[in-house]
């Protein structure tokens, strides 16, 4: 078997992290719930995101294989609870990458002035959506050296109109002409109606992705040391991002006036016309639609590792374990991922406004998601015990804690995100779509599980463990 190549250094996986985890929208979300979404973003960041890095450092330390959470939860519970983890994982990506591309295709539309107005073109959306979609696969098929570009230029399109939109914000606050005050007060949460708690749940999956880099250990440069330090510098720059942006943009405008998904280019247009400048908000539209293919990039080339570890368990067929042999990468997985997110990219369409799809999307993307991140903070919980022996107990007991905050952060976000919206549309309806979406895509990766165990049978396999002949792959 050809091997994978290791061609992933820190800076990659720093730039890999932010282009995965910052989605602009999640800007404009927090921004429309005006400014007490800064305590949330921090309440979020002490609940969950502190734990999720936690978490994934020491379990790709003890466990630095290909696979990521997929082969955690199979080393740790069993060959069960580790396909359902990857079903859940690779399954979720599903439903992301419309509510993901849809939004970036969306932004695209600024890019050109006076051509706004396609931003709710479904045929312009839809055009826009499949060729970044398919951008994203080829350069990820043809090798991880000229792939990982992708995410990287990705990453550097993140920082640019977060930059530009907090030099304007502070021009705009010098001339005292800001939208929003902020005090202590009013960045305290008044109340906990819906919008509020519901907010806080898709915050906490705005910063989940921290275990996306480690499913492709196997093609990273010393792939312990490298994510520990990679997750420690793109943590503090994920939330710098998600904080600086989403004070500036509400300096632009009023939180009643976000859109939820155009948000940022349009604060950054009134900002421009306040103080005199032009083609900032189409410049920055630009950087937000590099950055929209870098993270489709990188969940792309994440989610289909899945595919490809378990083709080579035979839970799937076995074409989608092989490695090209020139560019050694899981072709097979990477372009059958693209033909299905092109198939529910299109049915995303049908039958709903733009923004009604966007929202059920978000809301059944959050549920199967974090399914795999119980599978991650409970594995976490089962070493930090079996170590507590050997390390020092306080250390310890600090990671048993943040593993257990974070998994019952995760299981609070999930509940949250069951609660129907206060208006537009009947909640039942509203609770049937997501949860039972959800239940769907579980029960059928427990049916895919028991038939090919059923096949399987009489085969033997190699033990959990086993080194396999794809480096940074165990079986």
């Amino acid at each position: 078997m050809t091997d994978l190549l290791r061609a992933l250094k820190v800076r990659d996986i720093i730039l890999f992290n932010i282009v995965a985890i910052v989605g602009i929208r999640w800007i404009s979300i927090a921004a429309s719930t005006g400014p007490s979404s800064i305590s949330l973003w921090i309440l979020a960041l002490v609940l969950f995101f502190i734990p999720q890095a936690v978490a994934v450092i020491y379990l790709n330390k003890k466990h630095p294989v290909e696979g990521g959470v997929y082969e955690w939860a199979k080393i740790e519970f069993g060959d069960f609870h580790g396909f359902v983890a990857g079903w859940c994982y690779w399954a979720n990506n599903l439903v992301y990458y419309p509510s993901l591309l849809i939004s970036v295709a969306a932004i695209a539309a600024f890019i050109i002035p006076g051509a706004s107005g396609l931003a709710a073109d479904k045929p312009f959306i839809a055009i826009v959506s499949l060729a970044i979609l398919w951008v994203a696969i080829i350069l990820n098929v043809v090798g991880v050296r000229i792939g990982k570009w992708v995410q990287n230029v990705g990453a550097i399109g993140t920082f640019g109109p977060i930059l530009i939109i907090a030099v304007l914000a502070g021009i705009i606050v010098h001339l005292g002409r800001s939208e929003t005050h902020f005090t202590f007060i009013n960045i305290l949460p008044t109340k906990f109606d819906y919008g509020t708690i519901s907010f806080w749940s898709s915050m906490c999956f705005a910063l989940a992705g921290l275990e996306l880099a480690a499913v492709m250990s196997g093609e990273i440069v010393d792939a312990e040391r490298t994510i520990q330090k990679a997750t420690y510098v793109s943590g503090v720059a994920i939330v710098v991002v998600y904080l600086v942006g989403t004070i500036s943009l509400l300096v632009g405008m009023a939180p009643k006036d976000v859109n939820l998904v155009t948000g940022l280019v349009q604060s950054i247009h009134v900002l421009e016309m306040k103080t005199g400048l032009s083609y900032l908000s189409n410049l920055s539209a630009f950087l937000i639609t590099l950055a929209g293919i870098g993270g489709a990039g990188a969940w792309l080339a994440g989610s289909a590792r899945i595919l490809f570890v378990t083709g080579i368990d035979n839970y799937f067929p076995k074409s989608f374990g092989q490695i090209h042999r020139k560019w050694k990468t899981p072709h097979v997985a990477l372009i059958f991922q693209g033909m299905i997110a092109t198939l529910f990219l299109l049915m995303s369409f049908i039958g709903a406004t733009m923004e009604q799809a966007y929202l059920v999307l978000v809301d059944a993307t959050i549920i199967v998601y974090f399914i795999p991140y119980i599978y991650i903070f409970l594995a976490a919980v089962r070493i930090f015990k079996r170590e507590a022996v050997s390390e020092k107990r306080g250390a310890v007991t600090f990671r048993i804690i943040a593993s257990a905050v974070g998994g019952i952060t995760t299981v609070v976000a999930i509940i949250l995100t069951l609660l129907p919206p206060e208006a537009g549309g009947n909640p039942f309806l509203f609770i049937a779509k997501t949860l039972g979406g959800s239940l769907a895509f579980v029960v059928v990766g427990v049916i895919i599980f028991w038939n090919a165990k059923r096949k399987n049978k009489g085969h033997r396999k190699p033990e959990s463990g086993v080194q396999s002949p794809v480096p940074g792959l165990r079986t």
